[in-house]
């Protein structure tokens, strides 16, 4: 009860100063000028959803590539301390259905629409946005647009990935580590774990094209970063998808992430809740607690998890709650495997027939090819031994 009380003064607290602080910006002139964020959306049990904020643009989105270490922790401190702009309106479009929707607090705008007539020729469903009105700032409308994930009727399975440490390198397990990879502004300062293209393309491929099986990733990074991990995955050809982040900032619910494991147990079920018809693979590390909460997830859907690879980013020494994952899911049937890289997962998933064994060899060729480049000889490969696989 204290906490709570405690919770919501520092959420008035907090409004207060938003509102002095904006005030004192507009009696200076100071009002930087409105961007419209899109975010990927997909179809749930309610309608098609997607989300997207409108905040001022502080030329932190745009800016290029840098090498310089103060001018990227500078951007980063930028792309954080975001000026949002509550009560924008946006009006949207999308298969003929069209209708306006406003901006919250923090400068978000949730959006679920009823299902227009689906063509199955394309994967994605374009939504057209446009900013009309941002109250007491001057708006030209500003359009932007955002996709919906249209699953197949043809897709076998999804896949549900984690995207820290899983697809991209950043140490999170380390803070220096990822706060040095969290400062470089750019998405082409972030490294990919070899393979990671090879088989998620393999896994997200089928009958009805590259884009078959869709793709879904969630993680606790907040949603600041989506624009980096987007423009990521472009660059390393990394199947896109809706990306479930965190909201940075304190609100009338949460101190300013909330809870890791509630968000990502959430958000896994939330898509697993929109598409039935669909079991999944799961893939996450060992740096947090993927392992639990994907045996979380298995509990409470029982056969619907085809497969959980993990990579290890632990050095093989697995924390005890990570461990006790692990058996958790074999426990319940699930096949799981534990591997610094990407290998021993894409033989498993060749061997279960989730994709074409070809990937194998891809993988492998990409994890010699990073030593290559690296010139390391002693880069963790999966002919040491795995802490679990099954």
């Amino acid at each position: 009860m204290a906490t709570n009380k405690i919770h919501a003064l520092a959420h008035r607290v907090e409004n207060l100063w938003d509102r002095v602080r904006f005030r004192a910006k507009r009696a200076a002139g100071l009002l930087g000028t409105p961007i419209l964020l899109a975010y990927r959306g997909f179809q749930t049990p309610e309608g098609l959803w997607l989300r997207g904020r409108v905040i001022e643009d502080q030329g932190v989105i745009s800016a290029e590539h840098t090498e310089s270490i103060l001018g990227n922790v500078w951007l980063s401190l930028k792309r954080y301390e975001t000026d949002e702009i509550r009560s924008a309106r946006i009006v949207y479009s999308a298969g003929g259905i069209s209708g306006e929707v406003l901006t919250d607090e923090e400068g978000y705008f949730d959006l679920t629409i009823e299902p227009p007539a689906l063509s199955e020729a394309s994967p994605w469903l374009p939504v057209e946005l446009i900013l009309t009105e941002a109250p007491h700032y001057t708006v030209r409308p500003l359009g932007a647009k955002a996709e919906i994930r249209i699953v197949s009727p043809k897709a076998r399975f999804g896949v549900i990935s984690d995207i820290d440490d899983t697809i991209v390198k950043t140490g999170a397990t380390n803070f220096l580590k990822h706060w040095r990879t969290v400062a470089a502004n750019s998405a082409e300062s972030r490294t990919a774990f070899p393979g990671v293209t090879h088989l998620y393309r393999r896994l997200a491929e089928g009958e009805a094209g590259p884009e078959t099986n869709p793709f879904f990733y969630v993680s606790s990074s907040p949603w600041n970063l989506f624009d980096l991990f987007e423009r990521f995955m472009v660059l390393h050809d990394i199947p896109l998808g809706p990306m479930l982040l965190k909201d940075f900032g304190l609100d009338a619910t949460k101190w300013l992430t909330g809870g890791h494991d509630d968000h990502k147990l959430k958000m896994i079920e939330r898509v697993m809740a929109a598409h039935p018809q669909l079991p999944f693979v799961l893939v996450g590390d060992s740096g947090q607690r993927d392992a639990v909460i994907y045996a979380e997830v298995a509990r409470r859907y029982p056969g619907r998890i085809l497969a959980v690879y993990i990579r290890d980013v632990t050095g093989g020494h697995l924390a005890e709650e990570a461990d006790n994952g692990v058996s958790a899911l074999k426990r319940a049937g699930v096949a799981v495997t534990v591997a610094p890289t990407l290998e021993t997962a894409a033989a498993h998933a060749a061997e279960a027939g989730l994709v074409r064994s070809s990937v194998v060899g891809e993988v492998r060729e990409a994890i010699e090819q990073r030593r290559r480049e690296e010139g390391e000889e002693n880069v963790s490969d999966d002919n040491q031994p795995a802490n679990s696989e099954a």
